[in-house]
């Protein structure tokens, strides 16, 4: 990525070949409908076996694409193993059925999936210095459950994401965030996207953003204890011309199927050098940050493209 955010999706990964994979078309937005129309009847616990049964045979049918799956979670740990990453996909699925789960209850119903919260005086000190904050997480755990946890708070929220595969189903998560009271700023080629980003920031709202992903255009290396990956976090140049703080978060799924949120101390962007020196460092910091979490929940790091640049 250059100078946005990674989408904030469930996108399937791209096919190694010209030919679209059958599994895009699960993607779209009659799909998306689908599942909030199961959410609305099954009970979770029901919605989450039957997602998890799914992914697991999604994964034991697809083993090249558990492959790079494999190669992104050694990232975290060298010497895992095949099974965790043929995990990913149950996990990935058990956290759609919650996507679906939380966008159709009421809000007040919906939040007591998060079972603990760490952190949350970070969040109280941006919102009321009044510049907003930049909240930066990673495809982990079920990500999207911050924009309701920022709305119950009564924080002013906003997600970034790039256009979905279709303007419909961009729309549709558009919606589906909107029940929330968050709204939505699509990042594409239009670079007042980024204006209107700043002002938000400087209203004092809260901007959330997902980093830890390559994009075709810019991408800042940052060193994980098996590798160096490919992160794309130009948005942090934003925060260093606003004086926003940047705020390190995320969201996990504990093994009785509540979730665990955790903000971390604030970062201060501030220029070091030249623009790939300043993304190199505070991108790392944020790494670093992130990190313990992620080796923690490696099942639950929803990483389908590849994100070493050695693989090509």
């Amino acid at each position: 990525m250059s100078s946005g955010p990674t989408a904030p999706s469930h996108s399937p990964a791209p096919a190694s070949s010209a030919q679209r994979h059958w599994s895009a078309g699960l993607y779209r937005a009659p799909m998306f409908s689908l599942g909030a129309a199961l959410a609305h009847v099954v009970p979770l616990p029901v919605l989450r076996a039957v997602a998890g049964l799914g992914g697991t045979l999604y994964a034991l049918t697809h083993p090249g694409r558990v492959a790079v799956v494999r190669k992104n979670l050694r990232l975290l740990e060298p010497t895992l193993g095949p099974a965790p990453a043929r995990r990913v996909y149950a996990e990935f699925a058990r956290t759609l059925a919650d996507y679906f789960y939380i966008g159709t209850r009421p809000p007040a119903r919906a939040i007591q999936i998060i079972a603990e919260t760490e952190g949350y005086e970070h969040l109280a000190a941006a919102h009321a210095a009044g510049k907003g904050a930049l909240i930066v997480t990673a495809h982990l755990g079920l990500f999207e459950l911050g924009g309701l946890m920022l709305a119950h708070e009564g924080y002013p929220a906003c997600i970034l994401t790039f256009p979905e595969p279709s303007s419909e189903l961009t729309k549709w998560r558009a919606d589906f965030r909107r029940r929330w009271k968050v709204e939505t700023i699509e990042i594409g080629s239009d670079h007042f996207a980024f204006l209107e980003i700043a002002e938000r920031l400087r209203r004092g709202a809260f901007v959330a953003s997902l980093i830890d992903r390559p994009h075709a255009s810019e991408n800042t290396p940052v060193r994980l204890p098996g590798g160096t990956a490919q992160f794309s976090a130009g948005i942090l140049l934003l925060a260093a011309h606003t004086g926003a703080p940047v705020i390190p978060a995320t969201m996990v799924r504990r093994r009785d199927g509540r979730y665990v949120s955790q903000v971390f101390p604030p970062v201060h962007i501030e220029m070091k050098g030249s623009r790939a020196e300043t993304l190199q460092f505070y991108t790392q910091q944020i790494a670093d940050t992130l990190r313990p979490v992620l080796c923690s929940y490696p099942e639950q790091w929803f990483q389908f493209v590849p994100l070493s640049p050695s693989w090509g």
